[in-house]
């Protein structure tokens, strides 16, 4: 039997992923001295409480060698084949350190993809071949890897305060441009990384700018489009408007959570979509 192991970065509860046969590690959060597990003990609405009035600024953590080998070696024992999707290698040291735990331990049966993506891209992937585990390993990867080569991930983030918290930014260019109202539009690459693609003044200028990236007639229909947000879902939802879709058109609306909002801060929007396959 094939099973799917990914991390919590993919935003899929504990209670959803158990439903859906997929095994999610949480990651770790810090906020000072106190340490919580991802979905575990801390929830997104505690996490933002915390975020917005915490002088502490938070920090992520991925999971420790032996949450890999006490899951590899349980999958060894009952027989099972393990597909491991984690975040990007680009963004996180999980997939290095699950690849190094799979050779030290010679787990033959465990297959680690690098997705080169996150959040709800992620979860897009993980869902997707959680439906497909069925199909030979081989097969299975095959369509994970056409599946990641087409998906998008869109979005704007609403301040570049928590870019600058976390190192990503330099802090008198990040007070310029919070101050200068500027608001960054990214992508997670091809490679895996999260690129600023363009900067514009005001959300409302943001959001349309984020709206006209996506061609809707190049969609493939069979995956829909997936919303983002972190905190606020009004951005979100006043991207769908521009975009040009109607409320339920949308497969999700879906709040990023503790550990990329702690990179992105609140009010993010976004989208992720699949490209038809090209002819």
């Amino acid at each position: 039997m094939i099973k799917i192991l990914t991390d919590s970065s993919c935003v899929i509860t504990q209670e959803e992923a158990s439903t859906l046969g997929i095994d999610v590690i949480p990651l770790g959060l810090t906020f000072g001295s106190e340490s919580y597990k991802d979905g575990v003990d801390i929830d997104s609405k505690t996490f933002y409480a915390k975020l917005l009035e915490n002088k502490n600024y938070p920090h992520t953590s991925q999971p420790t060698p032996q949450e890999f080998e006490d899951r590899f070696a349980a999958a060894k024992e009952a027989g099972d084949t393990l597909l491991v999707l984690l975040l990007s290698s680009k963004i996180s040291g999980a997939y290095e350190s699950a690849v190094h735990v799979k050779e030290q331990g010679k787990y033959d049966n465990v297959y680690v993809y690098d997705t080169l993506c996150t959040t709800i891209m992620l979860e897009l992937l993980v869902r997707e071949a959680a439906k497909r585990t069925n199909l030979p390993i081989d097969e299975l990867i095959s369509y994970v890897d056409d599946l990641r080569k087409r998906a998008k991930l869109f979005a704007g983030i609403d301040t570049l305060e928590y870019l600058a918290k976390g190192g990503r930014l330099n802090t008198a260019t990040a007070t310029i441009g919070t101050l200068l109202k500027v608001k960054p539009l990214i992508i997670i690459s091809d490679k895996g990384t999260i690129d600023v693609i363009g900067k514009r003044m005001g959300t409302r200028m943001a959001i349309k700018s984020v709206a006209e990236l996506i061609d809707l007639d190049n969609i493939d229909k069979e995956y829909g489009v997936r919303f983002l947000y972190s905190y606020d879902s009004a951005n979100s939802y006043e991207l769908v408007d521009r975009v040009g879709l109607k409320r339920d058109e949308i497969v999700e609306m879906t709040d990023l959570g503790p550990i990329v909002g702690t990179h992105i801060g609140p009010n993010a929007y976004g989208y992720v979509f699949v490209e038809k396959k090209r002819r």
